[in-house]
């Protein structure tokens, strides 16, 4: 795990090829962080579900913030909206409106306040 502080930001207009490309900075980022393949995985997927929901339901400008320090990962993601990320109950076979239930399920913790989005992941949890 990192022994130091890292961040990482990208700031893009809402556009649904921005969450691939989003993924692959975040895995380029982590690794380059010395973040382990496990850890990367569930944060990669928690960015694809994060941004993911600021371009669909969010306003204006997204912006991805990643930091990661020695004990806690944290993902960020803002936009202009001002109503705060939901969890949702989708139907069996409704295709959308699992994102932030899956952040709730993988993350140790997340919370919107509107404009932000959160999730942070504790090493000790996300490693063993």
């Amino acid at each position: 795990m990192p022994t130091a502080s890292h961040g990482c930001q990208a700031a893009f207009r809402p556009d649904l090829t921005k969450v691939g490309e989003m993924r692959q900075t975040a895995g380029a980022f982590l690794r380059r962080c010395r973040v382990s393949e496990p850890v990367a995985g569930v944060v990669v997927l928690a960015v694809s579900e994060l941004v993911t929901n600021a371009v669909i339901h969010g306003e204006g400008e997204v912006v991805l913030r990643i930091t990661v320090a020695v004990d806690v990962l944290r993902v960020s993601v803002t936009d202009h909206n001002p109503a705060p990320a939901v969890l949702k109950e989708a139907g069996p076979d409704g295709e959308s409106g699992r994102g932030i239930r899956l952040v709730d399920a993988i993350s140790d913790a997340w919370e919107s306040s509107g404009k932000e989005t959160w999730c942070e992941f504790r090493y000790a949890r996300a490693a063993g």
